[in-house]
């Protein structure tokens, strides 16, 4: 009696070689997550191997087709909010932001921190301060002894600085934009002088030569292009003196705002002193009757005037 031979196609050997590796796969999850449940009721916080591992499988998503019990019933992953309290007796929420403070922290601080007793509202304010307060509490020697109070106070009163240091720069702010205002008054009422003085000579019927006509129109753009430049010169300089009179910047603000102040002071210089030494260089022979843009249009003026009379 002879036996029949069953040939399977390749697909068919792929199709069973995928799924003894999705298999393998799963029975390691589960072997893992074995692990961990073992332990995890002890403790009432994620435990760094916890948070690992729950980081590990979100970014594999080797959670999807995990199946557990859900009201008597057979249930199957299909997303990381489910598999976290069904997985790992958190919600992910809890898990997420237990990983941010790992990351930001470290695991001996975070160990730390969870085994004295440390709560999230602490993290969480500890994780708004800047980097180098945030050193000053890890490093601290109320963590070394695991002073449970003395780290909370030391955030609290870190926190309370920093709430302040926050509220003198809004208030700087606010009189750098004050300055700032003024500044475009200044320039708004310089632009209005010289459109006064065009209007007036409009008004008295000025009957000038097509070369005054010119002049007067071109003045009447220096002086607003000049203006324009004075406000962002005069913006620049309350900048400046904001910083030279805060004391209460951070060294990092100090150094990035200096470079930056430097450049920008030192570009503006370069390219005014490059044109002037262009100008004054094309214009050389009329050096000697510079004057201001509103002078000259103050003399049309009164030009106009003395014909109309």
């Amino acid at each position: 009696m002879s036996k029949e031979i069953t040939t399977l196609s390749n697909d068919e050997q792929k199709a069973i070689v995928d799924a003894q590796g999705v298999l393998a796969s799963k029975q390691n999850v589960l072997m893992e997550l074995g692990r961990l449940q073992a332990f995890a009721h002890i403790k009432n916080y994620a435990t760094v191997a916890e948070i690992i591992t729950f980081k590990r499988i979100r970014e594999s998503k080797e959670y999807k087709g995990l199946t557990y019990q859900k009201d008597g019933k057979t249930a199957t992953v299909a997303t990381i909010e489910e598999f976290c309290p069904a997985f790992l007796n958190r919600s992910y929420r809890s898990l997420k932001e237990a990983e941010e403070y790992l990351e930001t922290f470290g695991e001996s601080f975070y160990e730390t921190s969870k085994q004295i007793g440390i709560g999230n509202r602490e993290m969480r304010a500890l994780r708004q301060l800047p980097e180098d307060e945030q050193t000053l509490v890890i490093e601290s020697e109320a963590v070394e002894t695991g002073d449970k109070e003395a780290i909370k106070d030391l955030i609290a009163d870190l926190k309370a600085q920093h709430k302040k240091e926050l509220d003198a720069e809004k208030l700087k702010t606010k009189e750098v934009d004050s300055q700032r205002q003024v500044a475009i008054r200044m320039r708004d009422e310089y632009q209005m002088k010289a459109m006064d003085y065009q209007t007036e000579l409009e008004s008295n019927k000025f009957k000038a030569d097509a070369w005054k006509d010119q002049t007067k129109h071109l003045l009447f753009e220096a002086t607003k292009y000049e203006s324009n430049a004075v406000e962002s010169l005069s913006r620049l300089m309350a900048l400046r003196d904001h910083f030279l009179d805060n004391d209460d910047l951070s060294p990092q603000v100090v150094e990035h705002l200096a470079a930056s102040l430097l450049h920008s002071f030192k570009t503006l210089a370069e390219d005014f002193a490059q044109a002037w030494l262009e100008t004054s260089s094309i214009l050389e022979g009329y050096l000697p009757k510079m004057r201001p843009s509103l002078d000259v249009l103050q003399e049309l003026n009164d030009s106009a005037m003395s014909n109309e009379e």
